[in-house]
């Protein structure tokens, strides 16, 4: 029993050091919930030790099960991309239980009886202490890469860890009558499927590294074009401003010659006039950020150009230490996409063409939300926006790059869409 509970012990820290390179841990209001993870995936293994050993095709089932319901509570997962990492566990524990019986069995007539027996009784404990090493170099050395990577597209590779589980159950069955060349070909077919593994493993890990270069590339494409409009709308500013002070002379000459006719009540509708459209091309608002500044006064005069309407809630943002380039990714990509979901409501709508942002700097946290109406339901699955090349509505466009920017600087966000409304929430904490 004793030997039992320690494997279960060592079997819980490699299988907790596994999800842990992966996926992220929920978060607790009783921080102490955290520590149980071990003591939890241990007390399942245990009981699995002790049970009696069901037919081959339940043996991995149970512990499949098992793996996955402790981890669905413990780590931020979807039930699918769960039962995919609890399946491709499996698969690693068991073809290295293989490897060693096929060692094993090979040299058996060279054992005596007593010693083969033995052998095949350390199965287990050799099988995880093998594990336990790589595991850990897998969480302590590679986790920020693997879980880098385990956000891009992964599920085209979901059917090879059911594969995995189907041939080695399937190698298990087969009966083997104890002749040499059926133990050659048996460590033959499990190093091979094994290989196979390692390269199939590899070609993973290079294809996710591709297209994260890939989502990159384009995410840096997308900030220089953010950054051309934001030099455009600087440049229009600009250009009206001079024309402005080109014809500062000629009008305060003006005034003046209504000042020395006494024309006074002439004079001051001309200054009034002159004043009303001179606050038109002002900037509407002021963050006391200059980067946030040019980005809402940006946009807000492209939603008036829409007769989008857009209201603010914004407090002093001068604190706000984001890198430049991930604000403009971050307020270009969510209000874009509130301007274009405005333009697709039909004319008989126009008046809930309405943008509602809100953007404040309070206890070392950035609060940003962005509400806007939609004319139809957007599908959201696991916080992501389920699009159709049917679906008129584009919310899906930049919110890859928006989840990017969050997750470098440690936010979260969510996203909803209910009675018509269409919103990003965000809390991104902000170093002092």
């Amino acid at each position: 029993m004793l030997k039992n509970i320690i494997l279960s012990l060592l079997l819980a820290i490699s299988c907790q050091a596994f999800y842990a390179a992966i996926l992220p841990e929920r978060t607790w209001r009783l921080h102490w919930i955290r520590y149980t993870k071990i003591p939890a995936f241990m007390v399942g293994f245990t009981i699995l030790s002790t049970a009696g050993i069901p037919a081959y095709i339940w043996q991995p089932v149970r512990l499949i099960v098992i793996i996955a319901l402790i981890a669905q509570f413990y780590f931020q997962t979807g039930i699918r991309k769960n039962l995919i990492l609890s399946v491709t566990f499996c698969v690693i524990f068991w073809l290295t239980a293989t490897c060693y019986l096929s060692v094993v069995s090979l040299f058996s007539n060279r054992m005596g009886k007593d010693a083969f027996y033995f052998a095949k009784r350390l199965t287990d404990t050799v099988t995880i202490l093998v594990l336990l090493c790589p595991m850990l170099l897998l969480c302590h050395k590679y986790k920020e890469r693997v879980r880098e990577l385990s956000v891009y597209d992964w599920k085209k590779f979901v059917i090879f860890p059911f594969i995995g589980i189907t041939v080695i159950t399937a190698i298990n069955m087969i009966f083997w009558n104890g002749y040499d060349t059926d133990r050659y070909a048996r460590l033959t077919i499990v190093l091979g499927f094994a290989m196979m593994n390692i390269f199939i493993f590899y070609f993973m890990i290079r294809t996710l590294e591709k297209e994260k270069e890939l989502q990159m590339l384009r995410l840096r494409s997308e900030r220089t074009q953010n950054q051309m409009d934001m030099y455009h709308t600087m440049q229009k500013n600009y250009d009206l401003q001079r024309q402005r002070l080109h014809d500062y002379k000629n009008q305060l000459n003006c005034i003046q010659g209504l000042l020395d006719s006494g024309q006074l009540h002439a004079a001051k509708e001309y200054i009034s006039g002159l004043t009303g459209t001179l606050w038109t091309n002002m900037n509407h608002i002021d963050t006391r950020h200059n980067v946030v500044n040019v980005i809402l006064n940006q946009k807000y005069q492209s939603a008036s150009d829409r007769n989008i309407t857009m209201s603010f809630m914004v407090n002093d943002l001068s604190a706000l230490t984001m890198d430049e380039e991930d604000l403009v990714t971050l307020l270009a990509n969510i209000i874009d996409n509130a301007i274009e979901a405005c333009e697709k409501l039909p004319d008989k709508k126009h008046f809930d063409k309405i943008i509602q942002l809100k953007m404040i700097l309070e206890d070392s946290q950035l609060i940003l939300s962005v509400r806007n109406p939609v004319d139809r339901q957007v599908l959201i699955k696991n916080n992501s926006v389920v699009t159709s090349k049917q679906d008129p509505l584009h919310h899906g466009i930049g919110l890859v790059n928006v989840d990017t920017v969050i997750r470098k600087n440690n936010g979260i966000h969510v996203l909803q869409c209910e009675n018509g409304w269409f919103s990003f929430s965000a809390i991104i904490p902000i170093a002092s």
